[in-house]
């Protein structure tokens, strides 16, 4: 069987069809069917199922692209792996930065491999999008918060704890009080929380319902912690980001940390994330030992408790 043969069934059963393959590959229709035909003779098994518009893996070939998915994947790190060895060179590196990571700390990692000649090609996203980027090959690396240990196909090195913080804009009623915030004020307060089956927003209910309240419901829901913020003062919101928000110079000056009763319950933790046993390239290698140093210098380590937001200023 050939690999590229197998990278283009993958792309079919994806795409539901030779057009939507075609279309996304620049590759003929008539030569991705005669590629499904060459697989098909070797397995001996029907693996698409013909239909008036599309085309459907069968049992046999749903079996088969499973296994064929882990195939691509090493192929692309063995790809991957053998281009720097011959060009002795870095190349480009594709990782992954969450949202709310500061971005002084994602520029000394830039500056650094660009001046080695690196190329860069960084996205930005919730942390469910960025890990199915980093299990499909899409990316090398992320550099994530998560509340618990992904499974284990995953490699994951936490690397602070980087709990999520309540926060209002400095003009906030809220904002101006040194006491600790009742909870069921803080039920009536406007908030800017992600959507539903986020990590943060299970968090959020959590939280409430921890102190026997129902969780409000969000006036707005964000994927940006940039476009939260901006809307907070004009909303007169609070909203939940990660405490390393609250160290960005521009965002500090402006923003403070409320005091729920008995303080806000967060295990988050900021780490970085790869596919288990994945080819890792020079620059990825460097990517992450720079990443490394500047969060376990300036930042906090880890500790193993929960945390509490108790502090009304970072």
């Amino acid at each position: 069987m050939n690999l590229d043969d197998l990278h283009l069934a993958l792309v079919i059963a994806q795409e539901g069809g030779l057009t939507g393959a075609s279309a996304r590959l620049g590759i003929t229709p008539g030569t991705l069917s005669k590629a499904v035909t060459r697989l098909e003779r070797a397995a001996k098994v029907k693996l698409f199922e013909r239909l008036p518009r599309g085309m459907r893996p069968t049992e046999f070939g749903q079996a088969f692209l499973k296994r064929v998915e882990r195939i691509d994947l090493e192929a692309n790190d063995l790809y991957a792996e053998l281009r720097d060895l011959r060009h002795t060179r870095t190349g480009l590196l594709r990782c992954g930065i969450g949202v709310g990571v500061p971005h002084q700390w994602v520029r000394s990692m830039a500056l650094e491999l660009i001046e080695r000649g690196v190329k860069l090609d960084l996205s930005g996203g919730m942390t469910d999008s960025l890990t199915r980027a980093v299990a499909a090959g899409e990316l090398e690396f992320a550099l994530i918060g998560l509340r618990h240990t992904p499974e284990s196909s995953f490699s994951w090195e936490a690397l602070i704890d980087d709990p999520m913080v309540p926060i209002a804009h400095a003009t906030h009623p809220l904002a101006k009080t040194n006491n600790e915030v009742p909870w069921d004020r803080l039920a009536q307060a406007r908030w800017i929380v992600t959507a539903r089956g986020t990590s943060t927003r299970t968090e959020f209910d959590s939280n409430f319902r921890t102190c026997g309240l129902e969780p409000p419901e969000p006036v707005v829901t964000s994927r940006s912690s940039q476009r939260g913020v901006m809307l907070m003062q004009a909303l007169g919101a609070l909203m939940l980001v990660p405490r390393s928000i609250l160290r960005d110079g521009q965002f500090n000056e402006h923003l403070t940390a409320i005091k729920p009763e008995g303080g806000w319950q967060s295990s988050r933790r900021l780490g970085i994330v790869r596919r288990s046993g994945a080819y890792l390239s020079p620059a990825a290698s460097r990517a992450i030992e720079i990443l490394k140093n500047h969060l376990c210098v300036n930042i906090p380590t880890l500790s193993p408790a929960n945390h509490e937001t108790r502090d009304p200023k970072p």
